[in-house]
């Protein structure tokens, strides 16, 4: 019996230490498995740490492109989109976005032309026999194609004003055939490259200094084809590119072919316009009086009594105007006032070959 006890003693002796072991093993176990995941999760971190320090260094030009999106260089000229209504606070500078047509406010009154190295000279032109006793003035509206209500309120001030159409304006097409079917004559209005060029960009479809004669001639004719009815052409800024004789040459050669005729602007004091048309035998004038340098009604009415004060001299006289607001009230208000004294043509009337 003794010996039977002490055989259940040991067996029992024996199964708790195994039960014991059992119980100890598992919290190495699981210390073990702590220390694995612990282990991968710090290999992690160190391949996406490496990662990303091998994608500073190996992928800088990313960055370089995020800075471009978020900052702009500072001599940079701002961009905006044109409209379609303007008010005298409202400001359009034209690039290439002009063609969307999107709205965009601004506290600056909108400025189509740049006025400061514009030819302020006085044209001489021979004195006229007494027996033209009526001057005779073309006013021609640059700038067409961003504001239906003022160039469609201009054109029924008077049939025989002169609306010249920018090539892929938001509304250049529109005014145009509207434009037309009242009677009045158009001409394209050729943006062309100034010396303050890229800080001031002339627009969609301008003609450039550096381009080739091939690339110049096939965008010129782009832009006639890009606006109808058009009899003849003047520039848009150009004070760089029309001091240049071969590309004006260049122009003028298609112009002359299309049987088109082309006034001067005279945004550059050493224009080689008249040079060259008088070597292609192409009609030709020059603007004698900006109308609208200022969007102020009593300087406006000042501009255009010169305009008539050079009519009565010359004979005849050609004024350039804008689609402003206050250019529209001081025509509205001192057209009447020209009946039977002066006669309002149309530009082409005033063109001639130069001798």
């Amino acid at each position: 019996m003794a010996a039977k006890k002490k055989v259940t003693s040991k067996k029992k002796t024996v199964s708790r230490r195994q039960t014991n072991q059992r119980k100890s093993k598992k919290p190495v176990i699981f210390n073990e498995f702590k220390k694995i995941l612990v282990g991968i999760a710090v290999l992690v971190s160190v391949c996406l740490t490496v990662a990303m320090i091998a994608d500073l260094f190996f992928q800088p030009d990313r960055i370089e492109k995020q800075s471009k999106v978020v900052t702009k260089p500072p001599d940079q000229p701002e961009i905006k989109p044109a409209m379609d209504d303007i008010s005298e606070n409202i400001t359009v500078v034209k690039t290439k976005k002009a063609a969307t047509g999107l709205k965009e406010k601004s506290e600056k009154p909108i400025k189509y032309e740049v006025f400061e190295d514009v030819d302020h000279t006085t044209i001489e032109k021979p004195i006229p026999p007494k027996k033209d006793h009526i001057p005779k003035i073309a006013i021609i509206i640059d700038d067409i194609g961003y504001d239906k209500k003022i160039a469609l309120a201009l054109c029924d001030l008077n049939p025989d004003i002169t609306f010249s159409v920018l090539p892929f304006a938001p509304f250049g097409k529109y005014l145009s055939e509207k434009l037309h079917k009242k009677g009045s004559q158009l001409m394209l209005h050729l943006p062309m490259e100034p010396v303050e060029y890229p800080n001031i960009d002339p627009g969609p479809g301008a003609i450039l200094s550096d381009m080739s004669p091939d690339v110049l001639l096939d965008q010129l004719r782009k832009n006639l084809n890009d606006v109808p009815y058009v009899v003849g052409v003047n520039n848009h800024m150009g004070s760089k590119l029309t001091s240049h004789s071969d590309q004006m040459n260049q122009i003028f050669t298609i112009l002359k072919k299309e049987n088109l005729f082309f006034i001067d602007s005279r945004t550059a004091p050493k224009s080689q316009c008249k040079p060259s048309a008088r070597l292609l035998r192409l009609k030709f004038a020059q603007r004698d009086v900006f109308l609208d340098n200022f969007q102020d009604t009593e300087y406006i009415t000042g501009q255009f009594k010169e305009l008539i004060n050079l009519a009565k001299k010359h004979g005849s006289a050609i004024g350039i105007g804008h689609p402003y607001k206050a250019t529209l009230q001081t025509l509205a208000k001192e057209l009447p006032k020209l009946k039977n004294k002066v006669k309002i043509v149309r530009a082409s009337t005033l063109t001639i070959i130069p001798g």
